[in-house]
C-alpha cells in the first residue's frame, strides 16, 4: 500500500514539474490561428500554467491558449473591410486549454476575445491619421460589442500599421481605447495615449 502511495505521489509530482517548468513566462501568446481544441498551443508564451484541478475527465492543468474564431473573424472582417477597404482582421478566444498529465486537451476555457487588424499606411510617423484610423476601427467595434463576443472580459485590441518597408504595431486593452474616446481624446492625441499604455 505504501508502495502504491509513493508511485501516485511520484507521478503527480513530475506531472507539477513538468507543468511547471514549461511555465516560461506568462506574456500574451502571438497571433497563431491554431485552433487548440485540438492540440495544446505549446508556444513559450503560451505555457503559463495554473495549479492542476479536478475536471470531468480527471485532473488537467491549465495552459494558456488561443483558440480560432473562424465565423466571427469573417464577420468581423467584412465589416472592417467596408469601412477601411485596404484593412485586414481577424478575431481569436484567449483563455486556458485544460490539459491532462498525457497532453490531450479536454477542453477550452474562454477568457476574452481579442481582435487582430491590419491596415495600409503611408507614414507610420503621421499620428494624427494613425489616431484617425484607430477611430475608425472602433466605429466597426462598435457592431461587436463585449457583450456579444466569447468570454466575461473585454478583451484586446491589436493594430498593425504597415507602411512600405516599415511596420508600427498598436496593442492594448479595448476597454482603454473606449475610455480615450469618451474622454475625448482624438487624432494624435488619443494615439498617443494609447501608445503610452
Amino acid at each position: 500500500m505504501i508502495i502504491k502511495m509513493r508511485k501516485i505521489v511520484l507521478k503527480t509530482t513530475a506531472f507539477l514539474i513538468i507543468f511547471l517548468l514549461s511555465a516560461c513566462n506568462s506574456s500574451r501568446p502571438g497571433q497563431s490561428l491554431e485552433d487548440t481544441t485540438t492540440a495544446p498551443d505549446t508556444s513559450p508564451s503560451a505555457t503559463t500554467v495554473a495549479p492542476p484541478q479536478d475536471s470531468a475527465s480527471g485532473e488537467c492543468g491549465f495552459m494558456w491558449a488561443n483558440k480560432a474564431l473562424p465565423e466571427l473573424s469573417k464577420d468581423f472582417n467584412q465589416a472592417l473591410q467596408e469601412v477601411l477597404p485596404e484593412s485586414e482582421g481577424y478575431v481569436q478566444a484567449y483563455g486556458e486549454n485544460c490539459v491532462t498529465e498525457t497532453g490531450e486537451v479536454v477542453r477550452f476555457l474562454t477568457m476574452e476575445s481579442d481582435f487582430y487588424i491590419t491596415l495600409k499606411v503611408e507614414d507610420p510617423d503621421d499620428k494624427e491619421a494613425l489616431g484617425e484610423l484607430v477611430e475608425e476601427v472602433m466605429s466597426v467595434m462598435a457592431q461587436f460589442p463585449t457583450d456579444e463576443t466569447p468570454g466575461p472580459q473585454p478583451g484586446y485590441i491589436g493594430i498593425t500599421f504597415e507602411a512600405p518597408g516599415e511596420s508600427l504595431r498598436l496593442w492594448t486593452m479595448r476597454r482603454d481605447i473606449e475610455v480615450a474616446l469618451e474622454n475625448g481624446l482624438r487624432g494624435e492625441e488619443l494615439f498617443n495615449a494609447l501608445q503610452s499604455k
